[in-house]
């Protein structure tokens, strides 16, 4: 991929929108399941294997959609992805056994999968310099997303059918698509280039080193999300609406971190932004658990969603600049690696707070310890350039 749009500055305005809507789509997608399930009548193991379907699409799509990018161009995997997400959306509500849920919950996974990878790829190909902030500012699209399925859950229950809300976030994917049928898309400058020679790139070693460092980022993520009100209601023997102030407080942290970030990091580059961002994170761990009033631990766990925010993009920007012509299969492997952590993150999580609930916060304070260390390793390696 190249940057190059052939279509000028309203043309490349007009495909950084477009592409950054995706990833909302992929925030959407991402917690569907989990504000969908309520309302499924399945029993609760059922319900516990439909909500493993989204996450196996997309870790298969993520394994194999790199290489893909490289030699075909994102548009075509755009087009794919978000018609098996309006697809599976709108066909759901008519399906009444758990075969046919499961397959539409993969689908969608699939989608969801190929949209991540795509988004921040092509996006890293645009942008040749400034990749942290344009990858931040996209993390903050996906933030977007990620609350609109609940929300639109929660406020629409009153009102609308589960179906209908489906067919409601269908819309988005459909709206998106069509723009992306319309736009000229960069194309692919590996396109020749045989797979064995394209997949030598994943021999460097920088490319393992960042993806075990967003390992450890991703698995932080995702257990601080599921796990950050439960510890605060059982540290402070809350009830489960006020203990889930905590969970706004870090989800609203995070993105606008994200946002920050994307300001920040032309001023003090990547490697000082995830130093930094570490540091925050390890700073949010101690506040939680030397105040642990209802107030100290919402604060502490805003303090560790901000340190994270900016760490998978910036991460992400880091690889690009360091291989510009294959972000598709560079992006793949280290987001790969980074979903294992991520579904490794909870378990995790669970293991600590059968010894005690505020043990969760051990987590995070690992995660930010392993990615200090893990930025001045490949630093090094960068022999001393800036990251």
């Amino acid at each position: 991929m190249t940057s190059e749009t052939g279509g000028g500055a309203v043309h490349r305005a007009v495909l950084v929108a477009t592409v950054n809507a995706c990833m909302f789509v992929f925030g959407v997608v991402l917690l569907l399941m989990g504000s969908l399930l309520p309302s499924l009548a399945v029993s609760s193991a059922r319900a516990g294997s439909l909500g493993s379907f989204p996450l196996i699409g997309i870790l298969a799509a993520t394994i194999l959609i790199g290489p893909v990018l490289d030699k075909a161009g994102a548009k075509p995997a755009l087009v794919l992805s978000l018609a098996l997400i309006a697809a599976a959306l709108i066909t759901m509500p008519e399906l009444g056994s758990f075969p046919a849920l499961a397959l539409a919950a993969l689908a969608y996974g699939l989608g969801g999968g190929v949209l991540n990878t795509a988004t921040n790829a092509l996006i890293s190909s645009l942008n040749a310099t400034g990749r942290g902030a344009a990858l931040n500012l996209l993390g903050f699209s996906f933030s977007l997303g990620a609350v609109t399925a609940p929300l639109l859950m929660s406020l629409l229950a009153s009102r609308f059918t589960p179906s209908t809300v489906l067919r409601l976030l269908a819309a988005a994917p459909a709206a998106v698509l069509i723009a992306v049928l319309a736009l000229r898309f960069p194309p692919p400058v590996l396109s020749g280039t045989p797979l064995r020679s394209l997949l030598r790139v994943l021999n460097h070693p920088v490319v393992w080193l960042i993806g075990l460092l967003l390992f450890f980022e991703s698995g932080d993520e995702n257990c601080m999300f599921v796990w950050a009100g439960r510890v605060v209601r059982d540290v402070l023997h809350l009830g489960a609406e006020r203990a889930d102030v905590a969970l706004v407080g870090l989800s609203v942290a995070l993105g606008a971190g994200r946002l920050l970030a994307a300001f920040w990091l032309d001023w003090l580059g990547s490697r000082t932004v995830l130093l930094i961002a570490a540091a925050v994170t390890i700073l949010g761990v101690i506040v939680a658990r030397s105040d642990e009033t209802f107030g100290g631990m919402v604060a502490g766990f805003a303090v560790i969603g901000l340190g994270m925010s900016a760490t998978f993009p910036t991460a992400l920007g880091v690889i690009g600049d360091e291989f510009p012509n294959e972000t598709g299969t560079v992006f793949g492997a280290v987001m790969a690696v980074a979903l294992v952590g991520g579904s490794s993150g909870p378990l995790v999580g669970g293991w600590l707070a059968s010894s005690s609930p505020a043990a969760v916060l051990l987590v995070p304070l690992t995660a930010g310890v392993a990615i200090t260390i893990l930025t001045l390793i490949v630093s090094g390696r960068r022999q001393g350039e800036a990251l």
